[in-house]
This record gives C-alpha cells, structure tokens and sequence, in this order.
C-alpha cells in the first residue's frame, strides 16, 4: 500500500503528460477511481487512506489537508530529486513496490478517467452507490466526513467490470 500523497504525484505527472490538467478536486476523485479498480483487480487497498463521502464526493481528509492552498487551481508535480520528472515518477512505483501489473491498472483508470473535469468526476461519484449510502440520509449539499466502505466500493465496482 502507499500514501495518497506518493499516488498523487505520479497521477498528476501522467494526467499532465497526457495533456489534461488536475486540481485538488479531480486528484481526489481520481484516487478514488484507483482505489476503487485496484480493489477490484487485485482484491486489496492500492491506499493506506481511506475516502470519506464529502459534499464534493470521495475525499481523503489527509491528502486534502496537505493540498487545501491550491483551491481549485492546477496541480503540477514539481521535480525536487531526480534529473527528470519521468524518473521521479517511476521512483514513487518503485519505491512503493508498485509492479508491472498494478501500473498497467494505474494507467489503464487513468486513461479512462483523467480526461473528464473534476465536475464530470464529482457527479459520477455521487451517482454511485459507495458515495451514496456512506452518506446514508445526508443530503448532499451538508458536510459529511462518514468513510467510504472498501468492502463497498470492491462490491460496487466488481458488478460494473
């Protein structure tokens, strides 16, 4: 398992390679799609966080904590240790023992959701049945920090594969 913040850089690096940006917003639901694929595919937390079901949808408190001043800005991974952000990239893999395999999932959610907007991600979320029911009657406009099931989300996403 690794650190959402460890995730998000190499998510953000290979969204801006592609061409399409991140804000704090989309990372989140990005890494809520990984998390939810990962349990799918390998049956275990790609994530030692876990998500909690905010009015945005799927959050984790810490990684938001750590990136609140950015607001609804762009992220972008500066490259503080490596000659290259590539190679910076794929130390995070290796450093958190990520292989062939899992990478080849990483890439294959984030093709298939790092080109919508944050706001395509957000409504997505909320029309799914993890986010909805870790909300149980909250409305979605109230503040909630009640935490996503990983049971939920592996069941959920199982069903749609």
């Amino acid at each position: 398992m690794m650190k959402a913040w460890d995730l998000g850089r190499f998510v953000t690096h290979y969204v801006n390679q592609k061409g399409d940006t991140v804000s704090h917003k989309k990372l989140q639901k990005l890494l809520y799609y990984l998390e939810a694929w990962h349990l799918v595919h390998f049956e275990k937390p790609l994530l030692e966080e876990s998500f909690e079901a905010w009015v945005h949808g799927p959050v984790v408190p810490e990684l938001y904590r750590k990136l609140k001043a950015f607001g609804f800005n762009n992220l972008e991974v500066v490259n503080d240790e490596y000659d290259n952000i590539d190679k910076e990239a794929e130390a995070i893999l290796e450093r958190n023992s990520i292989g062939p395999e899992q990478k080849e999932l990483i890439q294959g959610v984030l093709d298939r959701y790092g080109s919508l907007t944050s706001f395509e991600l957000e409504l997505l979320s909320h029309s799914e049945a993890p986010w909805i029911e870790a909300r149980k009657s909250i409305p979605p406009h109230v503040p909630c920090n009640n935490e996503i099931s990983k049971e939920r989300m592996r069941d959920f996403y199982s069903k749609l594969n």
